[in-house]
């Protein structure tokens, strides 16, 4: 089923990507103000991590929107205009959200996306796809053109005392921000 499941997702993404006009541009930390931040969340749905950084874009002044994904049946996290977490029914058969959240985020517009989740998740990889964002960011998961701009993680060394791996939702933002803070653009 996660088989049809991707194969569906790659079909639907490459005929949006073909027919959406969509304006693609770099868009600085300094210049961001509306920022769409999409992770997996937790099993707890604490989000600790994702809470932390919401709070720092807050402090640097952006407008945040956080939307999160978790593969159980049911939430216990409220569904508020800035946070919410979907679920299961929340998609379809195929782990698309549902019309009326994507008519959502078709409708708002964003400066920046960050796309936090390690792993392929298909709901957020139909979230980005479909964010009104005029710089999407995140990290290689896919072939396709969702992202405007990527970084890769699957070259990352760790060291050989280490029994986890490095890389986790705080690790790939502050990668995007650095590197959002460090190029300049003449955008």
């Amino acid at each position: 089923m996660k088989k049809l499941n991707k194969f569906l997702f790659q079909k639907r993404a490459q005929k949006y990507l073909n027919t959406t006009v969509r304006e693609h541009r770099f868009i600085s930390y300094k210049q961001a103000k509306t920022v769409l931040l999409l992770f997996e969340s937790n099993f707890s749905e604490k989000n600790l991590i994702i809470r932390r950084i919401i709070q720092n874009l807050q402090q640097d002044g952006k407008k945040v929107c956080a939307w999160g994904y978790i593969d159980k049946k049911e939430v216990t996290t409220a569904i508020l205009p800035d946070f919410r977490i979907l679920h299961h029914k929340q998609t379809d058969f195929f782990q698309r959200p549902l019309e009326s959240y994507i008519n959502e985020l078709e409708a708002n517009e964003y400066d920046l996306l960050i796309d936090l989740s390690i792993q392929p998740v298909l709901t957020l990889e139909y979230l980005a796809l479909y964010a009104n964002a005029a710089c999407k960011t995140g990290i290689k998961k896919t072939d396709l053109a969702i992202y405007d701009f990527i970084v890769d993680v699957d070259n990352i060394e760790i060291p050989e005392e280490s029994t986890e791996n490095p890389v986790d939702q705080l690790y790939v933002y502050n990668q995007i921000i650095f590197y959002l803070k460090s190029i300049q653009s003449n955008d």
